[in-house]
């Protein structure tokens, strides 16, 4: 594997990249997440494929400017990136904001992208079978009150890389996450130095922040309907059984001419890779190998 730093749209991003052998596959993490989310998912996949793993901006090891987080800007650092590696077309595997990113990707670069695969329901954050249905009149208002709840948070310190990762342990606990190596490597990767000893995570808090100022006013379907390379959606088990959630996808479907869904049993959203690696990566195989047949 070749670690890399790779000079992208204005920013640099850390970017691993594994030998080629096979069509390649990009695997773009969840929002204040990192590349260590796939390490226990790349096994399943180095031997007959070119794997490219990265921490998106302002993430894990990734330089943190101060612009750029809407989704358009992120997907154009996706293609940078594959313009310097040489990759002409790729598979795109995407867990929630990094499956928004592959959509967008889709959309708007369709001769670069092979398939999708969105790990986490996509949604809307207002409108019918969104987060959030409220009257478009009540929306900015809603939006200060988001702006306010998000101003009264802050990244947790801590006084050693250990303490952090204690801390990260009974918060996954406690949401039902069975604690394991692939999550320690993960929250490990994600400790950064404050520069006063102390430690915090590697994602800083305005980042998501600026993220989200873009993410309210998305809709989806607006990339879906130009979306022309196959797409698997992996919901998780809870999102799939709320009627809102499994409509809206289902409306996503009618816009794409190809599509699947696929839901793992037990699975959270965003944490399916640390959960159930291996019946993640099984799921993708089978939709590559329908590709292939199709």
């Amino acid at each position: 594997m070749e670690k890399l730093r790779v000079a992208v749209n204005g920013t640099e991003l850390e970017v691993n990249q594994y030998p080629r052998n096979g069509e390649t596959i990009v695997f773009i993490h969840f929002s204040g997440g990192n590349l260590a989310q796939w390490n226990g998912v790349v096994p399943y996949f180095i031997n007959k494929y070119h794997i490219v793993t990265l921490d998106l901006r302002g993430h894990g090891k990734s330089e943190k400017v101060m612009n750029g987080y809407t989704l358009d800007n992120m997907a154009i650092d996706i293609i940078e990136v594959m313009n310097q590696l040489g990759i002409e077309k790729a598979h795109i595997v995407g867990s929630s904001l990094g499956g928004e990113i592959a959509v967008n990707l889709a959309a708007h670069f369709p001769e670069r992208v092979r398939s999708i695969v969105a790990e986490g329901a996509i949604q809307n954050y207002f409108g019918k079978n969104g987060v959030c249905d409220i009257a478009k009149e009540e929306i900015p208002n809603k939006k200060i009150e988001l702006r306010t709840k998000r101003a009264n948070k802050s990244n947790p310190v801590f006084d050693s890389i250990v303490e952090k990762i204690e801390m990260a342990k009974q918060n996954y606990e406690q949401g039902g996450i069975l604690w394991n190596q692939q999550i320690e490597e993960f929250e490990r990767y994600d400790s950064s130095e404050t520069g006063n000893g102390k430690y915090t995570s590697a994602c800083p808090k305005w980042v998501i922040d600026k993220y989200l100022e873009d993410f309210w006013d998305i809709k989806f379907e607006k990339y879906f309907e130009n979306v022309i390379c196959p797409v698997l959606m992996l919901p998780s088990e809870e999102e799939w059984k709320s009627k809102e959630i499994k409509e809206g996808i289902e409306n996503f479907q009618k816009l794409l001419r190809s599509s699947q869904v696929v839901v793992i049993p037990g699975g959270s959203h965003a944490y399916v890779t640390f959960q159930y690696p291996l019946e993640f990566s099984k799921a993708i195989q089978a939709f590559h190998k329908d590709i292939d047949q199709y």
